[in-house]
Formats: C-alpha cells, structure tokens, sequence
C-alpha cells in the first residue's frame, strides 16, 4: 500500500546569502547569522497533489512544518502576516509570483527572507546546464517552456532575488524539488537539475539533500510521514545539531548532524551536500524546545523504512535477462503474499539471496534487500504499534515466535554493522519472551508456569540492555516481576514505563497495586484517587481505594469510599457486596450476611456470596452452618477454590488431615498464581494453641484481616497437616517439598521463615529454628504476640538466643515487659 513506502524525492536545497547586514533581534554586526535586527519573511510552497505530473506523498507536509517551525518559539516567532504558504492546487504561479513581488517591495536591509519549496524538479532541455525548473500544482508532464506559467526557473529566482541581496536583504533558499525519475527529463533530469541547483551564484551557502546522482526519500516512518532529509534539517535547527552545546547551530554543526543521520538512515543511499563558508552560525537555540525535542526523541522507535522506486523500477528491470526478471517477478509476489522466510521452497528472502548472487551490482538489489528488511518487521510492529497507542494487541504465543523468527532473518539479511542492529537484536528478544508468557495474565498465572516467566524476564532484561526506552518492554518487565513476587523490580521498571506514557491507564493503575504489595498505602491511595478522578464509573478503583484506607488505619476513608461505588458508579450490586466484605473484615457477622444476601437478590445466583456467608460462620464456630454454604458453593461449580480451602481448614479443625491435605491440594489445583483471600481469625488455621497472658492482644491478632495467595495458604495449611499428626509428622521429606514450593512465593518470605522456624522448632532443632527466626525478623516478622504466645515456638522460646533475639527487634516491647 501506498503509505507503507518510501518515496523518492529530489534533492533538497538551501541557499543562504552571506551579506546579511545587523538588525535589532540579536545579530551582531559581523558576519554571524544566528540573529538579526530586520525583520523576516517566507514564501513557502509544498505540493504533494499535482494536477497532472506523478503525485508525491509528504512535500506539503514539509511545508507545513517549515512554516510551524518559522511561527515558532524555535523559528523566532515570525509574525503570521509575514508568511505566504501555498499547498498543493493554491501553489500557481500567479500566487507565489505576487507574493515575491510584495516581499521585494517590502524587504529592506537587515531583513530576512526565506524561499522554501517542496516538490517537483525537473529539466526537459538538457542543454541548459545551468537552469532547472521547479514544477507547480498546473505543470504539465512535459513541454515545460511552452507552458512558463507553471513552472519556476532557477534561473528567474536567481534574477528576482538578486535585487534583493544586493539591498542587504538576507536570502535563505530551501528548496526540496523531490523527482521521482519519471518525468520528461529522466534521470539525466535529475542530475542536470541537481548541478544547476548546486552551480554559485555568489556568497551564498547551498545545502543538497543529496549528491546529484542520488534520490532523496520520503517514508511515513520519518516523523509521521516526512522527508528524510527535511526532517533531520529541522531537527538539527531547532538544536540536536548543536555539538560545543553553545545554544548556536554553526553550519559545519549542521552538516555534520544531517550527513551523520541522513546518510545512516538512508544506508548510505543519500548523502547531503554543502557548500560555504562552514564556520558561520546559523541559528539560534530555544533551550525549552531544544528539551522537548530530546524527550519526544528518546520516546520514538527507530525503524526500517520501505522504498518504492516509484517510476524507476521498470529502466531497471528493463536491464535484466530473463533469468533476471523472473527472479525478481517471484521476489514480488512472495512479498505481496507475505511468504518472506517461509515456505522453505519459494520465499522472498531465498528470491533475494539468488538474485543478489547473480547481479550485486543492478540497483535493485539494494532496494529489494531494504524492503525485504523492512516487510521482516511488519508482524512485530503490528504486534507492539496497538501498546505503544495504549490498546489491546491481539496476537498469540505462536505469532510472537513467528515475528521472532523473522527478525533474526533480518538480522542476518543486515548483518552486524548495520546501524539498527542492536534494535532488532531488542525486538527479536522481546518476541521470544512474549513467545513463552504472551498475554498472561495476574488471573491466569500459575506457579507452575514460573520457569518460563523467568526465562521471558531474562530475555526481556537482555532486550532493555539493547533497547532501553522501549516502552512495551518495560510494562512487560514490570508485570513479569510482579508475577514472581518481586515488587521492587516490577516497580521501578513500571515507573520508567510512566516516565515515557505518562498518561497509560494501565500502567497507573499497576503501579497503584505495587505501592499495595509494597504496603505503601498512602502512595496507592494518591494514584488511585487520581484515576478515579478520570474514570469514575471504574468499581474497582474504589475497592483497592477503599482497602489502601483500610490498611492505613483510615476505615472511615474506607467506607466512604465503598459508598462512592453507589453514588459515584451507580453500582448497586457491588456496593451491597464490597460494603458486605467491609463488615467481615471489621468482625460483624451479622451485617456483612445481610449484605451478602442483599447482593445475592440482585444477582440470582452468587457463589462468592454463599462462600463468604459460610466464612462467616465458620469463623463463629458454626462449620455445620459454614459446610452447607461450602458444599453449596461447590454443587454449582465444584472449582471454586476458596470453598475447598475453607472445607480443608473444618477438616483441620476437626484433625481429619487427609482429607485436609485433599481439599487443599484442590484448592491449589483450582487457583491461579495470583488468585488471593482475605483471611480472618488467624487463630483458627494450621490448628496451632497460644498461650494468652493478655487479652487484648490475642483479640487484635485474632481480628486483624490478612491477603495471602491462595496457593501458599493452601501449602502452609498442608505443612501443618504433616506437623499436627504423629504419622504424617515421621515424612520428613514430604514436609521438604512443601517448603520447596512455599518459598516460591517470595512475596511471603517473612512468613514462610517464620514457619519455618516452627518447625524446626517442632522438631527440636534448635540451631536452624533460631537461624530461620532471625532471617524472618530480618526480612520484617513483627508480631510480638506471636513469637511470644504460639506455643510451636515453646522449645526455643526460653533459649538466651531467642530473648536476644526479642530484645534486639522489639526493645520497646521488652521494656515495657
């Protein structure tokens, strides 16, 4: 398709008058052109959309971002009135003609006039080395001089403007006269005009997009659509160019800047041209737009642009044997069919390899090596193009590897110098880590699957080693992490994804539930607070605001913020059942069951609801109640893991280990990675005794709400099946294994030290008890009224080791003691 290419444009010229006299905005009266006192002028004209000649893709668009340039902060801030733009059917010689003709009676000296021009070029009498013609909207595709009024001779804008510069006006020449090769002139047209452009008229400094026998290329992958070589010409003005940093873009800065880039991105294809006095300063740097510009530069994706021949590719065909051209016919038709490494019999890229080996010199072949480069990244972009929108990318495991696949094809097609190398070698990694973890999801992750979320996170490091801004990169670095339970990684890489889309939705909001598991309310609640803000009929916004209250100790904050979901929302339904969780976990029963049943009347059927009513009961002492809500829950569908759990902890309490361990093993068979449950009265799992000496202290553990990963709960409730029977007690090996996988769970480390030293302690190893005890209150165990009442610990509690131990974390509570 048409904007998927490249398209050829001629070279683009600037001249620049060197008798600029001093005017009063900063040009000092020497020879230095970065300021000027007078005042400045532009004609400007780009057209894209010829009446009759070829039609080209982003003249007018040049021109329009000239002209931005010159209104600009960047540009000066020439007054509009001073500019005369004409873009495609406007662009006539009447037009442009009058406006030369009020600027040469205005124009004075110590003013500045600029002459830009985007589009056709060409000469039809190649005897005239010294002219060229620049072709307006009306030109006809031929007979040039029968027709003068559509066409600009170069010869005419150097007699118009002559005057002008004899006045001390100073004159800035751009002119891009993009040709396409198949106009009347043909390629001797293209030099012809190119020499005639490049010739001296004087003091004047020129600047060729390209060398007379070169084309200059346009692509929608250039600044959303632009000219290679305008594009990195107004970049290096506005101050990229600038090398010594001294706010001013000499022209030896500015040559280098576009040579450098123009000439890696066209792969050495185009190559600037100037002339002049090179040590002069152009213009002037705007600090604030020079800092814009660098930031919009560090967002932006490099990548491979598609060339069309666009008129040429027929004179070079033309030039082939018949082997030749059926060489190349097929190259055309595997591209068109999207067969570029695959079938292994017929395939673009086996066409290339055949035709480079028989004719490396036709100039086809650089062109089919860089589209063939070019069509190797199309299924990558179209898998990352939707993320970096802030969209949905449907794809699959299958076709990441696919896009992997084919980029390590252009890699090789490449080869190691090539200036994108290092990107796609970035893109390649990124593929085949999403090959391994495409589209997991929090509600889909198992812990079975944390091998190759841990080979996709050393992929996606390898990829951001490469690529360090690639923003999809970062998001999946950051929700990686978070499904292995390392939430400082997942965190940092999250917040460098904001620093460059600073408005994604999804990225907040990610970074919301970090600061959760980092227990960092405060920090959650402001995010949260701020997307609500944005999307206020979004439920579960105010849910994880209302629980970054309750956690910081706010439970008015909370339940205001659970009525929101009704008078904000309009959420009935989940207000009655989040107001219902709200109860349970401030321990009133009753309240939160009459809710629950509330919600239940709205929905019908709510197997959450019913789990939730025998939760209630059964952490009242009432498991006959609580069963028949669980077997309830699991007749209508008998994978909901949350009941299995709770029938597995009744079986416990009732010291029917076996089959305890059953439902907790179904409980993790029907869980995700990341599937958790809000736990309430702590002191009824894992059938553990304490000793209470206070009161109030037992009733605050006992009351306080915990979240924990249904997976770890479920082994933690297996490992204390295995200690509270004499029988499963003697598998030692057993009770291994369970530790193998619970310390899977990192983020549950504190915990699962802490258990451990139960054991140990259990099994009357007092050594690795303590030691185990001292890695939980490292890693931040701070229940006193644990370590002092679970009388699992009762073999090392009277130990010198232990009280050292206590006095050293909690000296507060033992001086009070």
């Amino acid at each position: 398709m048409l904007n998927r290419f490249i398209i050829f444009s001629f070279c683009t010229l600037l001249f620049l008058q060197a008798n600029a006299q001093p005017d009063e905005r900063g040009f000092k009266k020497s020879s230095d052109t970065t300021g000027k006192k007078g005042d400045t002028y532009g004609i400007i004209i780009g057209i894209s959309d010829y009446k009759v000649v070829p039609d080209l893709q982003f003249a007018h668009k040049d021109a329009q971002a000239f002209e931005e340039f010159l209104l600009s902060d960047a540009g000066g801030k020439v007054p509009r009135v001073n500019v005369e733009t004409f873009l495609n059917e406007n662009a006539t010689r009447n037009n442009v003609a009058d406006a030369i003709s009020i600027i040469a009676r205005k124009a004075k000296s110590g003013d500045r006039v600029y002459f830009f021009f985007a589009g056709h070029g060409d000469m039809e009498d190649l005897t005239q080395i010294e002219n060229g013609l620049l072709l307006l909207y009306n030109s006809p595709n031929g007979n040039y001089f029968g027709m003068k009024d559509d066409v600009l001779e170069i010869l005419d804008l150097k007699r118009y403007l002559s005057p002008l510069s004899e006045k001390g006006v100073e004159m800035i020449f751009i002119v891009d006269a993009c040709h396409s090769g198949n106009l009347n002139g043909g390629i001797k047209g293209i030099e012809r005009t190119a020499s005639a452009l490049a010739s001296s008229w004087g003091k004047e400094y020129k600047i060729l997009s390209c060398q007379p026998n070169q084309l200059s290329l346009e692509s929608t992958e250039w600044g959303g659509g632009r000219g290679l070589f305008s594009l990195h010409l107004e970049e290096g003005m506005k101050g990229l160019a600038d090398r010594n940093n001294d706010s001013k873009v000499s022209f030896s800065e500015l040559e280098r800047y576009i040579k450098d880039n123009v000439e890696t991105y066209s792969e050495e294809k185009q190559i600037p041209l100037i002339v002049g006095d090179l040590s002069k300063p152009f213009v002037n740097v705007n600090s604030s737009v020079l800092t814009a510009l660098k930031i919009q530069k560090a967002k932006d994706r490099p990548a491979l642009a598609r060339v069309n021949p666009k008129g040429m590719e027929e004179k070079y065909i033309d030039s082939l044997e018949p082997e030749g051209k059926k060489i190349y016919l097929s190259f055309q038709r595997n591209m068109a069919d999207k067969k570029l490494i695959w079938p292994k019999d017929t395939n673009a890229l086996k066409d290339y390899r055949f035709f480079s080996q028989r004719y490396a010199d036709n100039p086809l072949t650089p062109l089919m090596r860089r589209n063939l480069a070019a069509a190797l990244n199309q299924r990558f972009d179209s898998i990352v193009s939707p993320l970096l929108r802030g969209e949905t990318s449907y794809s699959s495991k299958d076709v990441c590897y696919y896009a992997a696949m084919e980029l390590d094809s252009c890699m090789q097609l490449l080869g190691q110098q090539h200036y994108m190398f290092p990107n796609l070698k970035a893109r390649k990694l990124f593929m085949e880590a999403m090959s391994l973890t495409w589209a997991l999801s929090e509600s889909e992750y198992n812990i079975g699957l944390q091998p190759a979320v841990e080979k996709s996170l050393q992929l996606l490091e390898e990829s951001e080693t490469l690529e360090p801004n690639a923003a999809y990169t970062l998001y999946a670095l950051g929700t990686h992490y978070f499904f292995v339970y390392d939430y400082e990684k997942a965190f940092v890489k999250l917040q460098k994804y904001l620093d460059l889309r600073p408005n994604n939705f999804w990225a907040k909001f990610s970074l919301g539930q970090l600061y959760m598991k980092l227990k960092e309310f405060n920090k959650a609640a402001i995010i949260f607070e701020d997307l609500i803000k944005l999307h206020p009929a979004y439920t579960e916004l105010y849910r994880l605001l209302s629980e970054a209250y309750s956690n910081d100790n706010k439970p008015e904050a909370a339940r205001q913020c659970i009525r929101q979901i009704l008078v904000a929302a309009g959420d009935t339904a989940n207000y009655y059942f989040y107001t219902a969780v709200y109860f349970a976990k401030s321990n009133q029963p009753d309240s939160a069951i009459y809710y629950y049943r509330l919600t239940q009347n709205l929905y019908g059927v709510c197997t959450v609801c019913d789990n939730n009513i025998g939760h209630m009961y059964m952490v009242n002492n009432n498991t006959d109640s609580a069963r028949y809500y669980f077997n309830k829950v699991l007749a209508a569908d008998s994978t909901v893991p949350f009941s299995h759990f709770n029938i597995g902890t009744i079986e416990t309490l009732e010291k029917n280990f076996y089959k305890a361990i059953d439902r907790f093993i179904s409980t993790i068979d029907y869980s995700t990675g990341g599937r958790e449950g809000y736990v309430t009265r702590m002191d009824l799992y894992f059938n553990k005794e304490y000793t209470v000496t206070d009161s109030s202290l037992f009733r605050e553990f006992s009351t306080k709400s915990y979240i924990f990963n249904m997976q770890y709960l479920s082994w933690l409730s297996i490992l204390y099946c295995y200690l509270r029977d004499e029988q499963l007690l003697a598998m030692k090996d057993k009770q291994e294994m369970v530790f193998n996988w619970l310390f899977k769970y990192k983020e549950f480390d504190v915990w699962t030290w802490y258990h451990h030293t139960c054991w140990k302690a259990l099994l009357q190893e007092k050594t690795v008890a303590l030691e185990s005890l001292e890695k939980s209150l490292k890693l931040g165990f701070g229940n006193y009224f644990q370590l002092t009442s679970d009388k699992d610990l009762d073999y090392i509690r009277d130990t010198p080791e232990f009280n050292a131990l206590l006095k050293k974390y909690f000296p507060g509570e033992r001086s009070k003691k």
